[in-house]
């Protein structure tokens, strides 16, 4: 994050108007003293509590547009993608002509354009391996735990990123040929057989071929749609108001700022109020239930903010109006399915007459402020302990009823050795009148609450007031896949064989099972020894369409054959607690000013130090997000320079609507204490 001073909008204008790289990076430096970068976005996910326990970090399915089809690990039928839907290691996302979306993991974002084939091989909190078997897309790291590592795989060589940055991947698979480039930060392409190359911000770097592999240097292309919207994004999230309240590491914190307020409560601290929902409107209630492993019953919310309130915090009645209220903001949260308590339970039948029948309901309502979570599925003590330490913040907490529940509670995930044995019974839920009630069937089959919800009569309400509160839904579990079936798609459901830094692999978890340290990797040959691009060699083009003078100093490696074994790497090293966010900024000084981005760009395509920048100390107000366009409709061709003769589909090149910024340096995080946990005699303010 950063300010402006006055006449540095124009000057970060005329940086994107060169089409010269140098030129560019030599204004961009110019004006590199005056960002002032932030480590909030680099926090720490508990640590692993069991090895058997569900994943602290999700990514979200999110801004969805067009035919995006999703397709889950192990699963041989492509699915309808929808947004909000969790995705883990595994999962697979293709977007058809004329579609895009994005997939949000903690400080990790992949925007996709049309025709991109993305696998998430591998999502861990040190480590996140991206498949890109065909497309672009745009891959933003806002910040990066100490041995962490982002790695992106293509057909034509791999990518291994352990530093804040902007990247670019574009695969053509029909022409053999892969390319990527850095707008900010530094990577290493890696392969089989001693391809190791490093590449810095503003150079560019085209692969061609698997046997052997041969790399030579790109320009850096013109900004088409795919960089358009992704700085767009970065704006919205660089400058979120929500930043101030909500982890950073929480996926669709920043779509809260154009849904709702923040208003501070002396009970709860910051609470989010929606502005958009109808008279009688309760959480959980708009939506439908899908079956996701490991958990089982996830919620998928409808609304297109409903991803971090429904799966992070705790829901709440101030003053009459529903608010969601975060966790701690310096803690990066733990993923719940769904912050709710089940009403009946295993043995305890409801039945209630619906259109003159009878049959078995499932209901649910909201956990309030401070009421423990206690998982349905297969979990420890532990993690039955961070879910709720790291979504509650009970500083902010002035009730002595909630703050002893709830420490009673943590205390016990201490003493038992499964979370079944702790009991619930004695809590007093704040929100226990609030039920959401569907036939079983209904959830069963993720038909949508809202259409198949019981109409909640006196009696009604008065047999579920009766009923016991139980941790776990009293539904059977579907016997079929809850997503809806999507024929026709283009990409083959076989997973892609890709290339990564132990060689040729599928893109599936089971294929790639060692966690890649960035000590494994052997020291890269500079960006220093890469030569200028040759006139006309520009990336975002095929190899095919490349002059034939690129190829002058290729760089060659042949990789092994067949896909090669891995072995079991050594842990990456603990990494240091990641620092709160930061507070207040100023409003931006234009609706058209650029997104600044987070890390430093190299003044010239060679290795560079990274001084630790000033922690930031304001956090301006977001603009208004710009509305989302298809692929098809963003940017009209006036005054566009095509990227070459034969651009392919993906690839239609427009005019900016911002200029090209170059992000500041990687932030150093600073430490920071673990999420607090009062003990169970300390009393409330």
């Amino acid at each position: 994050m950063g300010v402006y001073r006055p006449g540095e909008i124009e000057t970060m204008r005329k940086i994107h108007s060169k089409n010269n790289v140098a030129a560019r990076i030599a204004a961009t430096v110019a004006v590199l003293p005056t960002f002032i970068a932030t480590a909030s976005f680099a926090q720490n996910y508990p640590a692993q509590m069991s090895p058997a326990d569900p994943p602290a970090l999700v990514a979200r399915v999110g801004f969805v547009l067009g035919e995006v089809s999703f397709l889950p690990a192990g699963s041989g039928e492509w699915a309808e993608g929808i947004n909000n839907y969790p995705m883990t290691s595994g999962d697979r996302l293709y977007c058809g002509p004329g579609s895009q979306a994005e997939i949000g993991a903690g400080s990790t974002d992949v925007r996709m354009w049309q025709n991109a084939d993305v696998t998430l091989t591998n999502l861990t909190d040190q480590y996140e391996q991206i498949g890109l078997a065909n497309g672009s897309i745009r891959v933003r790291i806002y910040g990066i735990n100490p041995g962490a590592t982002v790695e992106v795989d293509t057909p034509n060589g791999s990518a291994v990123i352990t530093q804040p940055g902007d990247y670019r991947f574009d695969v053509f698979s029909q022409d053999g040929s892969s390319d990527a480039v850095v707008n900010a930060g530094a990577l290493q392409i890696t392969g089989p057989e001693q391809l190791d190359q490093e590449v810095v911000a503003g150079q560019a770097v085209q692969m061609s071929g698997t046997n052997p592999i041969e790399l030579f240097p790109v320009s850096l292309p013109p900004f088409d749609a795919l960089d358009q919207w992704s700085i767009e994004r970065d704006h919205q999230i660089l400058y979120s108001v929500s930043a101030r309240y909500v982890s950073p590491q929480t996926p669709g914190f920043s779509d809260l700022d154009a849904n709702g307020s923040w208003v501070p409560s002396p009970d709860y601290g910051p609470v989010w109020y929606p502005a958009t929902v109808p008279v009688g409107w309760r959480p959980y209630s708009v939506g439908h239930w899908a079956y996701v492993a490991p958990w089982g019953y996830t919620w998928i919310d409808a609304a297109p903010w409903g991803y971090a309130p429904f799966h992070y915090g705790r829901w709440a009645v101030v003053q009459g109006r529903w608010g969601w209220v975060p966790g701690p903001p310096a803690v990066a949260p733990v993923y719940s399915p769904a912050l709710v308590a089940f009403v009946g339970g295993p043995g305890i039948s409801i039945s209630i007459g619906i259109g003159g029948g009878g049959g078995g309901v499932a209901a649910w309502f909201p956990l309030g402020v401070g009421e423990p979570f206690v998982p349905w599925y297969h979990a420890s003590p532990a993690y039955a302990r961070q879910v709720n330490v790291t979504n509650v913040n009970i500083t902010n907490i002035h009730n002595t009823t909630i703050v002893n529940n709830y420490n009673t509670y943590i205390t016990n995930t201490r003493t038992v050795n499964n979370i079944t044995q702790i009991n619930t019974n004695t809590i007093q839920y704040a929100n226990r009148a609030q039920v959401t009630a569907v036939p079983a069937t209904a959830m069963s089959s993720g038909r949508p609450v809202a259409q198949a919800a019981v109409n909640m009569t006196p009696a009604v309400r008065q047999q579920l007031a009766a009923a016991p509160v139980h941790y776990a839904p009293s539904a059977p579990a579907p016997t079929h896949s809850l997503l809806q079936p999507r024929a026709n798609v283009k990409a083959p459901v076989t997973a892609p064989i890709l290339i990564t830094p132990r060689g040729l692999a599928k893109a599936t978890p089971a294929a790639n099972p060692a966690r890649l340290a960035p000590v494994n990797l052997p020291k890269p040959q500079p960006a220093s020894a890469l030569p200028k691009p040759v006139a006309g060699a520009i990336a975002g083009r095929p190899a095919t369409s490349q002059p034939p003078a690129a190829r002058a100093a290729v760089k060659t490696a042949a990789p092994a054959a067949q896909p090669a074994a891995t072995p079991p790497a050594p842990p990456a090293p603990a990494p240091a607690p990641r620092p709160a966010a930061a507070s207040e900024k100023p409003a931006p000084a234009a609706p058209s000013r650029p997104a600044p981005a987070q890390e430093q760009q190299h003044p010239a395509p060679a290795a560079a130090s990274h001084p630790a920048p000033a922690h930031e100390q304001q956090h301006p107000a977001p603009a208004k997000p710009a509305e989302a366009k298809t692929p098809q409709e963003q940017h009209p061709a006036t005054e566009s320079q095509p990227r070459s003769a034969t651009p392919p589909p993906s690839h239609t090149v427009a005019p900016p609507a911002h200029p090209q910024t170059a992000p500041a340096t990687k932030p150093a995080p600073k430490p920071k204490p673990k999420p607090e946990e009062k003990p169970e005699e300390q009393k409330p303010q």
